[in-house]
């Protein structure tokens, strides 16, 4: 079972909040306004510190100090307020330093080539092309590649982006417009030819990020305008297009018949040719 207390305590330090400072702020919060003994008492701060703790809340605003004839009190500012006041702050911070560090990046050469390593950098590359997109998105994606990347889609959608999309999966949103199913070849025996779940994405036909998005294994990806590797990428997705029209127009069964019938299509397809027979 989930510690509240303690998740609170992590997330506030996260933030910022020494250890003292969030036990505080937690015992303004549970017991209302109070002295700074009875803080003490009930956050478990020594009563040497708890007054440096309590100001320093009071001065980043996450509580108020009071004086009447009874003595000095001190209360916790609503979570509400305070996050809003933190989000406001860091959106202003984040602005900022987009904008004077932009100024000093040079320009990335064309050819330069970007490699990550890791499923949330592997994740972000490819997200940044789709919420970077104003034209136009060329993807391969498997099915969770396309859970994850959904919301910034739908995103990309909504501004007007073309999405070109081929999906290694059964599912869709419709919202997505029309997607290329990838039933020409079963899924199982390309991550098999690849050893990986291979995806791309292609913004504005101008950047690509192609790369392996596994929990079960390693994760990578590579992220390069260069316009030759953004022309193979994209003629890939484009190849798998009319494929994947005409499994639809003649049936998966005369295509699977095809590959399978012949030796130097069946070893290219499983990757006999460069894998060996398995």
């Amino acid at each position: 079972m989930v510690d509240i207390a303690a998740a609170a305590l992590t997330d506030l330090q996260a933030l910022g909040f020494s250890p003292y400072e969030a036990k505080a702020y937690l015992a303004l919060l549970r017991g209302g306004r109070q002295k700074g003994y009875e803080v003490a008492k009930g956050s478990g701060v020594p009563r040497s510190m708890v007054y440096q703790a309590l100001e320093r809340l009071v001065s980043r605003g996450a509580a108020y100090r009071v004086e009447d004839k009874e003595g000095v009190f001190y209360g916790a500012v609503p979570p509400e307020e305070l996050l809003s006041r933190f989000q406001r702050d860091v959106m202003g911070r984040l602005a900022r330093a987009k904008e004077t560090l932009s100024r000093l990046t040079p320009e990335r050469p064309a050819e330069a080539i970007w490699r990550v390593q890791g499923v949330d950098r592997t994740l972000a590359e490819a997200r940044s092309l789709v919420e970077q997109a104003e034209q136009a998105l060329t993807l391969s994606l498997w099915q969770e590649q396309l859970d994850a990347l959904h919301d910034a889609l739908l995103g990309a959608r909504e501004r007007g982006v073309h999405i070109r999309l081929v999906l290694f999966g059964e599912r869709a949103d419709p919202q997505l417009g029309k997607v290329y199913y990838h039933h020409f070849v079963d899924p199982k025996v390309v991550e098999g030819r690849l050893r990986a779940r291979l995806f791309v994405v292609v913004r504005d036909h101008g950047e690509v990020v192609v790369g392996n998005l596994s929990n079960g294994g390693d994760s990578w990806a590579v992220r390069t305008r260069d316009p030759a590797l953004v022309l193979v990428a994209e003629e890939y997705v484009r190849h798998d297009v009319v494929l994947a029209e005409m499994t639809l127009a003649y049936g998966v069964d005369k295509l699977t018949a095809l590959w399978t019938s012949r030796e130097d299509l069946r070893r290219m397809v499983t990757g006999e040719e460069v894998h060996g027979a398995s």
